[in-house]
């Protein structure tokens, strides 16, 4: 419409000396006041073929601001709408989706929100809306729904257990299946899941990276409390801290013993705690056997 405008009003009011409109440039700025409807009034139009085209512009330029204006309009609205209610396609890339928000996953998003992590969570009952994260609501056991969650791009993904009176079993079959479902989206995914029957761990390790089984680390804390005094406050302190670090080993380290291996990184003020390799964690020891592992796990002293 303004091109129609900017040609025709130029066609039709050039040759008239009086008019306002002898270049294309002029022609512009008066569609702009004319479809704008601001009507400066510094550009007349004098010609009764042009007076005649510019109302027919009056009437479709306006109608067709209008119409452009409130589609917008609509269009942010609906954007704003389908996040409150959780209906929209995450955007974000390598980060983090939460499944199911239960008592557990809030402690857990204050903890890795305050790290500055990309969040996700998905789940079925509307959550308190917060800029931490975005809200897909959706049911973890549906692939369409894991798609909007973004879990092609995500890096990991936590599975918390659902908090309804039901068989333990029943919740962690759905729990294992979600983790299945997940895999095969996204086999570079790291799946983090809570299970709350420990019978259920063997069904659940060829799917899952890290299996939480519910009240395991607190029974173990309350139970070290007994011979070791202050052992659970001394673990969240040392998690809390961000003192415990993860690196890769080198060739050189590979060929040390691990009894080498712990004294020199002792000296340099790294305390060994463990070493992982193939995904498996172990426990630092002192032997004389050589240190054939991926990485290891210190507290930075």
């Amino acid at each position: 419409m303004i091109i129609y405008s900017v040609f025709s009003e130029y066609y039709l009011e050039n040759n008239i000396a009086s008019s306002g409109i002898h270049n294309l440039f002029t022609s512009l700025w008066w569609t702009m006041q004319t479809i704008t409807t601001v009507g400066y009034g510094d550009t007349p139009v004098y010609g009764e073929y042009g007076r005649i085209n510019g109302m027919a512009i009056m009437l479709i330029g306006i109608g067709s601001l209008g119409y452009f204006t409130a589609a917008v309009t609509t269009i942010l609205i609906d954007s704003r709408l389908a996040a409150r209610l959780g209906d929209k396609m995450a955007v974000e890339k390598k980060h983090i989706i939460i499944c199911n928000y239960n008592d557990t996953a809030k402690k857990v998003l204050d903890e890795i929100s305050a790290a500055g992590y990309d969040i996700v969570i998905l789940n079925q009952d509307d959550i308190p809306q917060k800029n931490d994260y975005t809200f897909i609501k959706g049911n973890f056991l549906n692939e369409n729904d894991l798609i909007k969650a973004g879990i092609k791009k995500a890096s990991i993904i936590l599975i918390f257990s659902k908090n309804e009176d039901r068989d333990s079993m029943a919740i962690d079959a759905e729990t294992i299946l979600s983790a299945m479902i997940a895999r095969r989206l996204n086999n570079a995914l790291r799946i983090i899941a809570e299970i709350l029957n420990p019978s259920s761990r063997m069904h659940a390790e060829p799917y899952i990276d890290d299996i939480i089984i519910k009240g395991d680390v607190s029974s173990m804390l309350i139970y070290s409390s007994i011979n070791i005094p202050g052992m659970p406050e001394l673990f969240n302190e040392m998690l809390k801290s961000g003192r415990m670090v993860e690196d890769d080993i080198n060739d050189v380290q590979r060929n040390m013993t691990f009894k080498e291996f712990l004294e020199i990184m002792q000296k340099n003020g790294k305390t060994v705690i463990g070493f992982r390799k193939n995904d498996v964690i172990m426990l630092a020891n002192a032997s004389d056997n050589k240190v054939d592992m991926d990485s290891y796990i210190y507290i930075n002293n």
